[in-house]
């Protein structure tokens, strides 16, 4: 009875966003009101404790919303430059071959810029520019869907997967484990499994493209690109596997797509692994170049970026040792109203959104000669776009560190997290290992969002891991990658794709058509999970 009373809030949290199709921003603060009446009623618990742990679950999610607004605002100070549109004229005179666009906008430009900024952009910035290179509004809704899969997990300068790490942190340090360590080797293992998924699901949507919008209709239209698609995703692998194991969860999408991007452009203009016939749309012309694109200097619309790679790069490469220096500007506080283990800790320096994500800003405003009122309204659309994510991350979190600490109470019961995960583990048991990446899913499904899905499910997946002896950092992996290939069916995404390619009132053929390419990389995320875990890869913790 006691596990079932403590699902009341996932449960009321699926019915709100995946049956009656509300926000999350309205959702989750209902279903924290819910985790605190039956913390009061049946739990026991005090209102001093609740308020404790839901004010230290605020503070929490301030590290993930510093980077989204970051993020964000750098994005729309470039689109207010004009900085954008000189890097999205890059691409239209890259290859007049439909198949070798998509690789090289719908999956590399697009994963850039799902480690730029994230949190529903690539699609909004790439499905419009894939229309404007002659695709059907339908096929660069569909591309861009399942492409902005392998990036997610490390998008807006590693969101997701740090919030997967800020919501177990507090019970790394008991089990005697770095959280750092444990943090660069989730950030390899996460992607591991959506680089190799990389290597066939960008070949399965050039071929979806060509079989379901072709002249052709055919599947076989696809092959000539394959050695392209494969080449486009062994790049990509190549630069994020080591930045991964070796850097940190920032860097992942950010340089391994801004790599891949200039890799592909190179060898689309040396006529590198090239389709001998040129494959395009049916009736579709080639896009001509806007002129007016081309007068900011190419290096003057990426220095941002550059700037923040550098950043990055040098304050995350243990050997220069900078990162323990900046970590050290913190502040914090303990035993808040007097409650034991209601404690925060920010460090603002080492945060991204802060820095260096705000110099960027600071920076562009200055190079692209911006004024007041642009900056102005740059800044009102940022926090517009934003604040919906605010209140339900604020909430998000909030929920976690009650369901977690629920433990302090007068009836003796274990926390509601431990008590639902006990539940879950009776309920699965062994096939657990195979579901963990469907949970992942499901709350990006309900949230639209990878990073809300692991503040959400990473506790219970963790917790649950430990009741069962399985790998944490495996689980915690898979709960992190299926996340990210959600993003494919998730109706948040599907409704703002339709949006941006005028094709609303088609949500559930994306979801249909999106089914088996998801399918796909579900099964490819657990196959390597099991040679993950029987070839020695996974670190010991």
């Amino acid at each position: 009875m006691t596990e079932l009373i403590a699902t009341i809030p996932i449960i009321l949290t699926i019915i709100l966003t995946v049956g009656l199709n509300m926000a999350a921003k309205k959702v989750l603060p209902i279903s924290w009101l819910s985790i605190v009446i039956i913390g009061l009623s049946w739990w026991g618990m005090d209102c001093r404790h609740i308020a404790a742990y839901t004010v230290v679950g605020f503070l929490s999610s301030l590290d993930v919303l510093f980077v989204i607004f970051g993020a964000i605002l750098l994005m729309n100070t470039l689109n207010a430059a004009g900085a954008m549109k000189r890097i999205e004229g890059m691409f239209n005179t890259i290859s007049e071959d439909a198949r070798i666009q998509l690789v090289i906008i719908g999956f590399a430009f697009s994963a850039f810029i799902e480690g730029a900024a994230g949190f529903g952009t690539p699609a909004a910035l790439c499905a419009p520019l894939l229309i404007g290179l002659g695709f059907p509004p339908m096929a660069a809704a569909v591309s861009c869907l399942i492409l902005n899969s392998t990036p997610v997990s490390f998008g807006a300068a590693g969101t997701p997967t740090n919030a997967a790490v800020t919501a177990v942190v507090s019970e790394l340090p008991a089990m005697g484990i770095a959280v750092d360590e444990w943090t660069l080797a989730l950030s390899f293992v996460t992607a591991l499994g959506l680089c190799s998924g990389a290597c066939v699901i960008i070949f399965i949507t050039v071929g979806l493209v060509t079989k379901m919008f072709g002249k052709n209709k055919s599947f076989s239209d696809a092959m000539p690109a394959l050695p392209f698609c494969v080449f486009a995703a062994l790049v990509y692998s190549a630069t994020a596997l080591p930045i991964a194991r070796y850097i940190g969860t920032e860097l992942t999408t950010l340089t391994a797509s801004a790599v891949t991007i200039f890799v592909l452009l190179g060898c689309a203009r040396a006529g590198f692994l090239m389709p001998k016939t040129v494959w395009r749309f049916e009736d579709s012309k080639t896009a001509a170049t806007n002129k007016t694109e081309s007068q900011m200097p190419l290096l003057k619309a990426w220095f941002p970026y550059i700037f923040i790679s550098l950043w990055l790069v040098v304050t995350r490469l243990p050997q220069l040792d900078i990162k323990p220096v900046i970590q050290s500007f913190a502040v914090g506080l303990n035993d808040l109203f007097g409650v034991t283990n209601a404690a925060w800790s920010f460090k603002f320096v080492n945060n991204p959104g802060l820095v260096p994500f705000i110099p960027a800003v600071l920076i562009a405003v200055a190079i692209y000669r911006l004024n007041g009122d642009d900056v102005s309204a740059i800044f009102k659309k940022s926090w517009n776009q934003c604040s919906g994510a605010f209140i339900a991350l604020l909430f998000g979190f909030a929920l976690v560190y009650v369901y977690r600490y629920s433990d302090a109470n007068s009836t003796g019961l274990d926390s509601m997290l431990i008590t639902m995960a006990g539940g879950m583990a009776n309920l699965a048991g062994d096939n657990y290992f195979y579901v963990s990446p469907f949970i992942g899913t499901i709350g990006a499904f309900m949230f639209g969002s990878n990073t809300v899905s692991n503040v959400m499910f990473t506790p219970l997946q963790f917790e649950t891991a430990r009741i069962l002896e399985l790998p944490t950092l495996l689980i915690v992996a898979l709960q992190n990658q299926g996340g990210a290939i959600g993003n494919m069916i998730c109706i948040n995404n599907i409704v703002a794709v339709c949006a941006t390619t005028g094709i609303s009132g088609v949500e559930g053929k994306l979801i249909r058509t999106n089914f088996i390419p998801w399918l796909c990389f579900y099964v490819i995320l657990i196959i390597v999970a099991l040679a993950v875990l029987n070839f020695g890869v996974l670190p010991e913790f």
